[in-house]
């Protein structure tokens, strides 16, 4: 079937280039204020591990230009946008978390992750075909760009809120240029609605999974120096993770924008809109 959204979508790389960039010049660390974070351990983990990831995706960024190296248009943005972008992200984190918690050693557990991390990704990590791993893409910005505003409503503070919400708008920007893009290449490899809809399960599993896993075991590892990092404590914070999500995470944003790329009629999506919607927030009270 075809989506009757497809006119608008062969211009959405375009529009979305246009709008106005997120202004990082506006942040101001000296007004932070330490007192609402700095006691919130769930807060810490988050922020640090994200900085960690974030910052890496110039690993990824290289390895997605490798996959597209015939498309110019491609690994242009991939190169001049997306992956400073991304990286831009991890650095206003990474400058957070040394403001508020200055006694972790951001740099000796970084480089802990990144000896372990860089290892892992890999471009046969990808998809096999540029279709899928576009499709793909979509599913990690969907997943990036929900958690952030998921964590800007569970936060407090301004500074931070802020910062949430810079990320939050370029995370959809870089979704919006990898959905123009996977409608450029399946209008070409044809993928049929069962594969697409496999390839975003695959992608849903693995999101949030090794890399957060890691990242996260070097930052508690660097904050609990005297501790044996143990499965189970990756176990509790992802119950965090689930208890907080049932009161902050924007299901049906999530839900919209990994059917949005899928070519179906508008009217069929929203008929399979809410039983997703139902088995998403169900699986996030397992």
């Amino acid at each position: 079937m075809k989506d009757n959204d497809r006119s608008s979508n062969s211009n959405s790389s375009s529009n979305s280039s246009n709008k106005k960039r997120v202004d990082w010049a506006s942040i101001d660390f000296n007004n932070i204020d330490p007192a609402l974070v700095y006691d919130d351990d769930f807060l810490f983990l988050t922020l640090a591990s994200a900085s960690f990831v974030e910052i890496l995706s110039e690993i990824y960024a290289g390895n997605l230009i490798q996959f597209f190296y015939d498309d110019k248009e491609i690994i242009s943005w991939l190169a001049e946008c997306w992956e400073k972008e991304e990286v831009q992200h991890g650095n206003m984190l990474k400058r957070y978390v040394q403001t508020v918690w200055p006694e972790f050693d951001w740099e000796r557990s970084f480089n802990a992750f990144y000896q372990q991390y860089s290892t892992c990704c890999t471009v046969e990590q990808l998809e096999p075909q540029k279709g899928l791993e576009l499709m793909a893409r979509c599913v990690v910005e969907t997943g990036t760009s929900s958690f952030y505003q998921a964590l800007q409503h569970y936060v407090h503070e301004p500074v931070l809120h802020q910062i949430l919400n810079h990320i939050k708008s370029d995370e959809i920007m870089h979704y919006n240029h990898f959905r123009h893009y996977f409608s450029k290449y399946n209008a070409i490899e044809r993928h049929g609605i069962p594969t697409l809809f496999m390839t975003i399960w695959r992608r849903l599993n693995g999101i949030q999974s090794e890399d957060a896993y890691i990242a996260f075991k070097h930052v508690h590892q660097g904050r609990y120096q005297d501790q044996l990092f143990l499965q189970e404590d990756w176990n509790n914070y992802n119950k965090t993770v689930k208890r907080l999500a049932r009161l902050h995470y924007p299901y049906v944003m999530a839900i919209k924008m990994l059917l949005k790329p899928i070519p179906l009629f508008q009217p069929i999506k929203k008929i399979v809109e809410w039983p997703l919607l139902g088995i998403a927030m169900f699986l996030s009270r397992s």
